[in-house]
């Protein structure tokens, strides 16, 4: 908030700063070495998700741009982004049509 951020948008940054570093760490390395001493600590589910996805990405940028980094990029993320994209939506049709008044 010191850098003139509302109280609001301060949330997402601090989300976007997360999955940036945790990308960056995970990419030279060093994520899995915190990752050892912090334990539970690097469990924060979007973290995990960031590491999830850069990690496989690494290692196999070696088969190519497209079958390795692409395609195993989403290997562990892809069903994470898959479900969540479904119960999101199912449950938003289900709040749209069944729980909007009550609400």
């Amino acid at each position: 908030m010191s850098f003139g951020i509302g109280e609001k948008e301060c949330g997402a940054w601090v989300c976007v700063t997360l999955i940036a570093v945790t990308a960056a760490l995970t990419g030279i390395g060093v994520f899995d070495v915190i990752g050892k001493h912090a334990g539970a600590g690097t469990l924060v589910p979007i973290t995990g998700f960031a590491n999830a996805v850069v990690a496989p990405a690494i290692e196999y940028q070696t088969e190519g741009r497209i079958t390795g980094t692409a395609v195993k990029m989403f290997t562990i993320a892809g069903p994470v982004i898959v479900y969540g994209c479904s119960a999101a939506s199912l449950y938003g049709f289900i709040y749209y049509f069944f729980l909007r008044g009550a609400a």
